[in-house]
């Protein structure tokens, strides 16, 4: 006899939805701005979308001063996140 995976007795169906208005991207003749109407050409707003930038900063660090051979080698990476607008 085989057991049914766990995850597949956790399964259910999803919840009723509503369908939603189809929308069509459109450039703003006057900021060059993308921005999206609705069904009736009326601008729909989509809420505040701000930026971010992520990096990711290498390190490496060697053993002794370089004049001999050998020894362990270590390396690294930092990753910075910057935001610069909150959603929400």
């Amino acid at each position: 006899m085989t057991t049914a995976p766990w995850g597949t007795t956790r399964m259910g169906p999803y919840p009723e939805s509503s369908p939603f208005p189809a929308l069509t991207p459109v450039i703003d003749p006057e900021t060059q701005v993308a921005v999206f109407v609705d069904e009736h050409g009326h601008t729909v707003e989509m809420g505040a979308h701000g930026t971010s930038t992520s990096g990711l900063t290498p390190t490496t660090t060697s053993p002794g001063d370089g004049a001999g051979p050998g020894g362990a080698t270590d390396a690294d990476s930092t990753e910075s996140y910057d935001q610069d607008q909150s959603s929400g």
